[in-house]
């Protein structure tokens, strides 16, 4: 058990959710602003080695254990983040104007079940703050960014397609790959219609538009839900097979996925959305459901359930590209990067030694 998990965590616990994600965020970022702050971290928590290095839909990254959307919105830490040794951060949702989200009290610890219920509705500083903070980015730097990007909560049903193509042309330059999430286009499984199929298609094939005029490549992945159907999800695959989409994303926070947690722990989720150790389930068993239909020819980042370095490498063995992280930043600590890349580089070389 680590200082953090022991000390710091139990302290922090103390205070409300939201608030103590917000002072952790403003102290990585007074620690890492400057290169010395940032060696400081790679020291303290990074743990690289050029077995973990791969290629997934030709962004080099140097590990496979990223940040997931939501713990860096705003696109302020992804030096930092590189920095504790994560390999790529995907900042959003963004949205093209800023949003306030829902009020507070929004986001709720279930420390007995590692778990947070959140109903933020997406609280953003919008496009134009996102590319002034993007535009900070040092050449050189290792770690990967991505942007996942949405419709505003008070765009009309007939403006969506808009709200995404305005977000994907001008964040085109500053980031190297793209999520795009369709929560806002994709009904529930019981009013589910061919209709919201062509809403993702419509929205897909304006972006495809713009990036075919582009000199450089942005890969484009959509972002798949643990609520949706099998004919949702199926729906989703034949879309990626018969596009030039790029990969999923599977499957992210759960507004169902309660598992063994107490009803008066599930009254506190009512409404809201899951992540944590209660969703690790479904999302292994939606990565091997996806690699499976796809036939392993499309790549996968797997987010939802991670706590551990054994949940990444059982996502990673059910046939997902990269993984990201986000409740375990909060229980796991800053040193959570380091140690799965540290576990999964110790695998890599006794599966070399095996072979020689």
């Amino acid at each position: 058990m680590s200082f953090y998990t022991k000390i710091t965590r139990p302290l922090l616990f103390l205070l409300p959710i939201e608030k103590v994600h917000n002072v952790a965020l403003w102290l990585l970022g007074v620690v890492g602003r400057g290169p010395v702050g940032q060696w400081l971290l790679k020291k303290l928590f990074a743990w690289r080695a050029p077995s973990l290095q791969r290629e997934v839909f030709g962004v080099k990254f140097p590990n496979p254990v990223g940040i997931a959307a939501g713990l860096d919105t705003n696109a302020k830490l992804y030096r930092q983040w590189g920095a504790l040794g994560y390999g790529f951060v995907e900042i959003g949702s963004l949205t093209p104007k800023p949003q306030v989200g829902a009020p507070k009290p929004r986001m709720f610890a279930l420390p007995k079940d590692r778990a947070i219920v959140e109903r933020m509705e997406n609280p953003n500083c919008g496009l134009e703050k996102a590319i002034e903070h993007l535009r900070r980015r040092a050449y050189g730097q290792k770690v990967v960014v991505g942007a996942n990007i949405t419709a505003g909560n008070i765009t009309s049903p007939d403006k969506f397609t808009a709200d995404y193509l305005r977000l994907f042309r001008n964040l085109y330059q500053y980031v190297e790959y793209f999520t795009v999430n369709v929560s806002v286009l994709v009904s529930d499984a019981e009013r589910y219609s061919e209709v919201d199929k062509a809403k993702v298609k419509e929205v897909l094939d304006a972006l495809f538009d713009f990036r075919r005029g582009q000199n450089q490549y942005r890969p484009i992945l959509l972002k798949v839900s643990p609520d949706w159907s099998t004919e949702q999800i199926d729906d989703m695959v034949d879309i990626l097979i018969d596009t030039p989409l790029d990969g999923l994303v599977v499957a992210g926070g759960s507004t169902r996925l309660g598992g063994r947690m107490s009803e008066r722990r599930l009254a506190r989720m009512s409404g809201g959305l899951l992540s944590g150790a209660p969703l690790l389930e479904r999302t292994v068993e939606l990565v091997d459901y996806v690699c499976r239909k796809m036939e392993y020819r499309y790549p996968v980042i797997a987010v939802g359930g991670v706590m551990k370095a054994e949940d990444v490498e059982r996502l990673l063995a059910a046939g997902a590209s990269l993984v990201q992280c986000y409740s375990a930043v909060v229980y796991e600590g800053p040193g959570f990067a380091g140690r799965v890349c540290r576990r999964l580089s110790a695998k890599a070389a006794t599966e070399e030694q095996a072979q020689a």
